[in-house]
């Protein structure tokens, strides 16, 4: 999280029909423990050079910070060194990447350990882009293409051609080139055209390619070759592509010339050992009978008319279903139930207590 400001809000509902929702806003300042000036490093530079560069990391709060430890992900660049600026406040962090063989930009993450006065230990990360720029960039990057919606109007007489720009300019400071020539390769010839002008001498030029006319091909593909003197970097080149509209055609398209059909006449089959082989017809050129032939037969080149005999089809009759009976079990009576004498509870017998004999009493004489 690399902001210290935090707004949110809260939306509550109640019955109040006159208000049912109520939206809370919710403010704060998040106090980081760790900050890194900038959020993120770029590493840029030539190819073929070692590229550096530095970033700050500080204290957010009031508890002391002290670096211990910086990792990058992929490897892609080294720590140069730490140093200290304020003790327990703020370091600088330098990195260096090796160089490069061939123009590009790659990323990765670099990882701050942090050991906290109040013992704990944490760590922030910093994102890392190295740029590796060859000596003269070209904008745009890859390939310039024309899009068939910007070609459209080439097919009216008197359009405007479809004009593109393209810069080239010197990446880095100081790097001064000139262009001695520029060329398209691999392409019909009247399709493309080039002009050339200076922006900054031997520093920034703009070259503006034009597409003259339509094309029934669908799409053109070349290459744009620009020489310069630059000893690091003597050609430059970017792909062309130019899409064109299909021209019209009638009737939903054009039609392809049809080849006429050859006869072929019909083959006989060899008959089987043992019987004679058929007769075979030879085709006429024409559809009238032969003379001598019946008119009920077939003949080569006419077709005979089928007549399709009635189809009656006979009533279907339903045979009678006849259920079979089915025995029943004789019912057996059920014997009848003989009414229980209702239960007489007897009433408990009370013990009687027993009766203690006394001792007889002695009489005086």
């Amino acid at each position: 999280m690399r902001t210290e400001t935090v707004r949110k809000y809260a939306t509550v509902s109640c019955n109040d029909p006159r208000q049912p929702t109520v939206r809370l806003n919710i403010h704060g300042i998040l106090r980081q423990v760790i900050k890194s000036t900038p959020n993120a490093l770029i590493l840029k530079g030539p190819v073929g050079e070692t590229l550096s560069g530095m970033f700050e990391v500080s204290r957010g709060t009031e508890l002391g910070i002290t670096v211990t430890e910086v990792t990058v992900n992929k490897n892609q660049a080294d720590l140069y060194q730490i140093v200290e600026v304020v003790e327990g406040e703020k370091y600088q962090i330098h990195l260096t990447a090796p160089p490069a063989l061939v123009a590009g930009m790659t990323r990765d993450i670099v990882n701050v350990e942090v050991v906290c006065s109040d013992g704990e230990i944490r760590t922030t990360t910093v994102p890392l882009t190295l740029d590796h720029q060859s000596p003269v960039t070209i904008i745009p990057r890859g390939n310039i293409v024309f899009q068939r919606k910007e070609t459209e109007r080439l097919s009216v007489p008197g359009a405007a051609v479809v004009k593109k720009d393209i810069q080239v300019f010197a990446t880095t400071p100081g790097t001064r080139f000139n262009i001695k020539s520029i060329s398209i390769d691999d392409v019909p010839e009247g399709v493309f055209g080039v002009t050339q002008r200076m922006i900054r001498e031997s520093e920034r030029y703009v070259i503006s390619v034009e597409v003259l006319e339509s094309r029934p091909e669908r799409s053109i593909r070349g290459t744009l070759r620009i020489q310069t003197d630059l000893e690091g970097m003597p050609e430059i080149t970017a792909r062309l592509y130019a899409q064109f509209a299909p021209p019209p055609t009638r009737g939903g398209g054009a039609r392809l010339p049809q080849t006429p059909r050859r006869k072929v006449a019909p083959t006989a089959k060899p008959a089987p050992p043992g019987r004679k082989p058929a007769p075979t017809a030879n085709p006429s050129p024409s559809a009238k009978p032969w003379p001598g032939l019946k008119t009920g037969q077939p003949q080569v080149g006419v077709l005979k008319p089928v007549t399709q005999k009635p189809v009656t089809q006979k009533p279907v009759t339903q045979k009678p279903v006849t259920q079979k009976p089915v025995p029943q079990k004789p019912v057996v009576p059920q014997k009848p139930v003989v009414p229980q004498k209702p239960v007489v509870l007897q009433k408990p017998v009370v013990l009687q207590k027993p009766v203690v004999l006394q001792k007889p009493v002695p009489q005086k004489p």
